[in-house]
Parts: C-alpha cells; sequence; structure tokens
C-alpha cells in the first residue's frame, strides 16, 4: 500500500509545527519564570504585588495589617497595586507567527478533452 505522498509531508510538516511552538513555549515560560518579576507595594504597606513579564501576576501578598480593613477598601487597595504591577511589567517576548501550510500540489488538467471517451457536461468532468 503506498501513501499519498502529499498527505505524509503535510503531515511532517504539521509536526514540525508542533514541535517548533513546543519548544517556543518553553522558552516563554523559561522566561517567565527566571525573570526578574515587578514588586509593588501599596502606600499603606498592606498589599504587595509580584507581576512578571507581560504583567502576569504570579503572587499577591497581605499583610496583617490588611485584615483590619473592611472589604470594600482592601479590594481597591489590592486592584490598584495590581494594575500597577501589571503596568511596570516588562512586555513578554512575541513568539513566531504561524506558517502556513505547504499549498497542495495541483491536479493535473486534461490537455485535450477531444481525446475523452466520456462524453461532456456529466459528472466525471473536472
Amino acid at each position: 500500500m503506498s501513501g499519498n505522498p502529499q498527505l505524509i509531508e503535510e503531515m511532517r510538516w504539521q509536526l514540525r509545527q508542533i514541535e517548533e511552538r513546543k519548544a517556543d513555549n518553553q522558552r516563554l515560560l523559561a522566561g517567565i519564570a527566571g525573570s526578574e518579576h515587578t514588586t509593588v507595594t501599596s502606600p499603606d504597606r498592606s498589599v504587595t504585588v509580584l507581576a512578571g513579564p507581560g504583567g502576569v501576576v504570579s503572587e499577591v501578598r497581605l499583610a496583617p495589617e490588611a485584615m483590619r480593613f473592611d472589604a470594600i477598601t482592601l479590594s481597591r487597595t489590592i486592584t490598584a497595586a495590581i494594575r500597577e504591577a501589571v503596568s511596570a511589567g516588562r512586555p513578554l517576548a512575541q513568539p513566531p507567527a504561524p506558517q502556513a501550510p505547504p499549498a497542495p500540489p495541483q491536479r493535473p488538467r486534461r490537455q485535450n478533452p477531444a481525446d475523452d471517451d466520456e462524453p461532456y457536461d456529466t459528472v466525471f468532468d473536472v
């Protein structure tokens, strides 16, 4: 049984693309894990937020005195600290844009339709 060479080549291309994306994702994750985080502390020092590249929040720390605030004040303090940390974070490296798969080969057209044994306008005409 012989396989379709075009299908096999397209599958190989897709596997290469998957491997490249996997390597790109591993590089991005390593950059996030090993990079310096931006640390923002609220003015009253009750909330500290750590954000990595691209503004990804990795940690929110509450000091014991934060528990003395009412829910609205605490939520506003946390939100303000997160917004500041996210905006201060450095941008992530952009992964490369995906490439389009190779175009399938064109089926050969009949050069001389007059030599066909079939009549025109049938379901077999291409």
